[in-house]
């Protein structure tokens, strides 16, 4: 036992930011699939042909974009956990719903992206794409802040004012 008997739910209670500890392995999912992106155009990965595909305007474009959802992932991310705490605020909770909602959203969006920037052959099982865009699908599925957990809390907290019901 981890905890004593009833501990758990007052520790999710005061410390929901607790929640956050998967989202960084789906953080670094999303980097790896950017970083297979940029190596494979640029025709630098290991045991494939040295073609080169980066001169495309439709692959810069989509490492661009790439790029910016990630940091935007990052920022998010880095700004919740540096606000964790005992009793957080309202504002700071949502903060920590969104970030969880982004990681586990755009970590899927940027594998996706990087299928179809790099193409059919980057989904082969002896290249790491295939099982990054596997496991970054996972994430907006583990409790206890699913996708739709979290999109879920945020409207609620939005609209809601504690204790308050229809």
């Amino acid at each position: 036992m981890l905890m004593p008997k009833g501990m758990y739910f007052e520790a999710a209670k005061r410390w929901p930011h607790m929640f956050l500890t998967l989202s960084p392995t789906y953080l670094g999912l999303a980097q790896a699939a950017l970083d297979f992106t940029i190596k494979y155009l640029r025709g630098e990965v290991p045991n494939t042909p040295p073609i080169k595909r980066r001169m495309f305007a439709t692959k810069q474009i989509a490492v661009a974009e790439m790029q910016i959802l990630l940091e935007n992932i990052k920022s998010i991310w880095f700004q919740s956990i540096s606000e964790a705490c005992v009793d957080p605020t309202s504002s700071q909770i949502k903060r920590a719903y969104a970030a969880q909602y982004s990681v586990m959203e755009g970590a899927q969006k940027i594998s996706q992206l990087a299928i179809r920037t790099c193409g059919g052959q980057s989904m082969l099982k002896s290249l790491p794409l295939e099982r990054i865009f596997r496991d970054s699908r996972c994430g907006s599925l583990m409790l206890p802040w699913t996708a739709e957990i979290c999109m879920d809390r945020l409207g609620k907290m939005a609209l809601y004012n504690p204790g308050e019901t229809d």
